[in-house]
């Protein structure tokens, strides 16, 4: 029988610096804090790298009330596109009166490892309705 592996996770705080709606030259200015960390998962800027065999569960909240999370986009920085169906099966977005979390999960699929993917996260102004997106990049790290 084989066995399952649990996922690791790490819980980022996006702290949206400068809010730019979709349209502009520049995307969102944000910073990142890592509130719960996990050996094979790292903060680096603006990329998350991911590194062992077990699927990863990577959580942003957004702390300011002012912002919430309305969805996700990926592509593999490859020779045809590759959204990463296979790699970021779930996304999920909650969205309470007690804060705001997109929650993305890297299934860490073995034919994924070194690919770095490309990624958004679409955020809402609550004051204004404007999107904007956040730019940061998931790196899979091939394993040792």
């Amino acid at each position: 029988m084989e066995t399952q592996t649990s996922p690791v996770t790490v819980t980022l705080a996006v702290s949206v610096n400068q809010f730019r709606a979709l349209g502009g030259v520049f995307p969102i200015s944000a910073t990142y804090k890592v509130l719960s960390a996990s050996p094979d998962i790292r903060v680096i800027g603006g990329s998350v790298i991911v590194k062992g065999s077990q699927p990863a569960v990577i959580v942003f909240q957004l702390t300011d009330k002012n912002y919430v999370f309305v969805g996700a986009t990926f592509d593999a920085t490859a020779a045809t596109p590759d959204v990463g169906t296979s790699e970021f099966p779930s996304v999920t977005i909650d969205r309470t009166p007690a804060g705001n979390k997109l929650t993305i999960v890297d299934a860490n699929v073995p034919e994924n490892l070194g690919k770095t993917y490309s990624y958004v996260l679409l955020v809402q102004n609550t004051q204004t309705a404007e999107i904007g997106l956040i730019d940061p990049n998931i790196i899979n790290e091939p394993r040792p």
